[in-house]
C-alpha cells in the first residue's frame, strides 16, 4: 500500500480522532490541541494517508532557533509496524530543516519498548533522562530552608558559570523542559528566568556564599491547562542543596496555595533522593529524550 504524507486539514478532525481514541486509558491530549496546531505559525500537523484515508500523523515545531522538536505521533492500529511512523518524521524533518533548525528532538517513556526502536531506526540517538516527580497540596516542611532564595538580576553570569562546570548539566544533556517539550539551555535562557523571578539558587555558606545549586520554575502548566499548579525545569545541585532548595519551593507554593508541583529533573540520583525526602513522588517509568543532527 503506497503511503502518501502532507499537511493536516481540518477535514482529518474525526479520523484522527478515532485512532487516538486509546492511546492511554483516558484517551489522547490531540483533540484538545488539534485546533491550535493547525493554527501555529512555527510548526505543522502532518499526516500520513493510504487510499485518501488518515492513519497516522505527528506534529513538529521550531520554538527555538535551530532546534525542532517533534510530538503527537500516533499511528492508527491496524497500520503500525509498516513504515507509517518514518514517513511522517521525515517529513517533519524535512521542514524543520527547511526552517533552519539544526537539530531534532523527542521524548518517550522508558517503558515504550516500540517507540524506542522506531525512533532508533531513524537514527535518533538518547542523549539525556528525565523524570516526572510530583507533589500534591505543597505544604512548608518542619524545617524551613537555610539556604536558598530568589536569584537577583545581577546574578545571572554567575548562574551560567555555575552550570559551565556543573555535572548534573552535562548529564541532562544541556536540556530543560516546560510542558514535556526539551530545549537547550543556554546564558540568554538563564539570564531571562532570573529576570522572571523564576530561579531559585542555593548558596554555601561554608564557601563564601558561592552558588551550589539551582532550580528553575515556570506556571506554564497553570496558564496552558489551567490548574493551580507550578513545575520545575531545571534542578542541579547535591542531595543537601537540592534538599534545601526543595523546601523553598515547597514554602513557596504553600503561600501562594499552590495545589500541585511538577519535579521535572534528568534522571540524577542525589536529586530524585532529595525530591522523595519532601514527599515528591516518582514515576513507574522516565522520559528518554532522543536527539538528531539534521
Amino acid at each position: 500500500m503506497k503511503i502518501h504524507v502532507r499537511e493536516a486539514l481540518a477535514s482529518d478532525r474525526e479520523a484522527v480522532f478515532e485512532f487516538c481514541r486509546k492511546t492511554w486509558s483516558w484517551g489522547d491530549y490531540i483533540p484538545h490541541v488539534w485546533d491550535k496546531w493547525l493554527m501555529e505559525e512555527n510548526g505543522k500537523v502532518f499526516v500520513a494517508t493510504i487510499d485518501g484515508a488518515p492513519v497516522g500523523i505527528s506534529h513538529v515545531t521550531i520554538d527555538k532557533p535551530g532546534e525542532a522538536w517533534l510530538s503527537g505521533a500516533r499511528t492508527a492500529p491496524n497500520f503500525r509496524r509498516m513504515g507509517i511512523a518514518s514517513a511522517i518524521a521525515q517529513k517533519c524533518l524535512e521542514y524543520a530543516k527547511s526552517r533552519g533548525a539544526k537539530v531534532a528532538r523527542l521524548v518517550t517513556e522508558s517503558d515504550n519498548k516500540a517507540a524506542i526502536a522506531a525512533v532508533q531506526t531513524m537514527d535518533f540517538k538518547p542523549v539525556a533522562e528525565f523524570v516526572e516527580m510530583t507533589l500534591e497540596k505543597p505544604v512548608n516542611s518542619e524545617e524551613l530552608s537555610a539556604c536558598s532564595r530568589w536569584a537577583r538580576k545581577s546574578e545571572a553570569e554567575v548562574v551560567w558559570s555555575f552550570l559551565e562546570t556543573s555535572e548534573v548539566y552535562r548529564e541532562a544533556a544541556g536540556l530543560y523542559t516546560v510542558l514535556y517539550h526539551w530545549f537547550s539551555l543556554n546564558r540568554r535562557d538563564v539570564e531571562r528566568f532570573v529576570a522572571e523571578g523564576k530561579a531559585i539558587i542555593c548558596l554555601d555558606k561554608a564557601d563564601g556564599g558561592k552558588i551550589c545549586g539551582l532550580t528553575l520554575v515556570e506556571d506554564a502548566p497553570s496558564r496552558e491547562w489551567h490548574e493551580n499548579t507550578l513545575q520545575t525545569c531545571y534542578i542541579d545541585g547535591d542531595f543537601n542543596a537540592v534538599l534545601d532548595m526543595a523546601k523553598f519551593l515547597k514554602a513557596h507554593c504553600a503561600f501562594k496555595n499552590v495545589e500541585k508541583i511538577y519535579g521535572f529533573t534528568c534522571n540524577h540520583k542525589p536529586i530524585i533522593t532529595a525530591l522523595e525526602k519532601l514527599g515528591f513522588k516518582p514515576p513507574e517509568s522516565t522520559a528518554i529524550i532522543f536527539q538528531k543532527q539534521i
